[in-house]
């Protein structure tokens, strides 16, 4: 398994991995399939500029994750992975690389956002570091 880091250029990979999970999983993002369907290419492009996006490629996209800058820090977004490749340990590589770049990039502070009942994704973020935020659902690592 290999992580790439998506160019503006690559938009419709993005795109493509995007629309399946919010196909697959509708309930775990904050848009909807029917939203993003009416993108144009300018506007994947420009999602694309800022912070990280990343997929996780097992031959194809298996799995994908975002980070955005915020006033007070980065901003995890959009995980997710692909049934047949969840437990493998892709989200982990993802949300480790993601980790990475924030540090590279100057970033003291991560958080996201989890539902509560999202348990797999809950334990994952806590064995990387990842405590409960002040926020509800929301976690937050802090940079040594």
């Amino acid at each position: 398994m290999q992580i790439h880091q998506v160019t503006p250029d690559e938009w419709r990979l993005w795109r493509d991995i995007r629309l399946e999970a919010l196909a697959t999983d509708p309930d775990e993002f904050g848009s909807t399939l029917a939203r993003e369907e009416e993108y144009s290419e300018p506007d994947w492009r420009n999602g694309l500029v800022d912070g990280v996006k990343l997929v996780a490629l097992d031959g194809e996209p298996v799995g994908m994750v975002a980070g955005t800058p915020e006033p007070h820090g980065l901003y995890l977004y959009s995980m997710w992975v692909r049934d047949s490749h969840r437990g493998r340990g892709v989200g982990e590589a993802l949300v480790r690389e993601v980790l990475a770049w924030a540090s590279a990039a100057g970033w003291r502070l991560v958080r996201l956002r989890v539902w509560d009942d999202n348990l797999p994704a809950r334990r994952l973020y806590e064995r990387l570091g990842f405590v409960d935020s002040f926020e509800a659902e929301h976690m937050e690592f802090l940079m040594s």
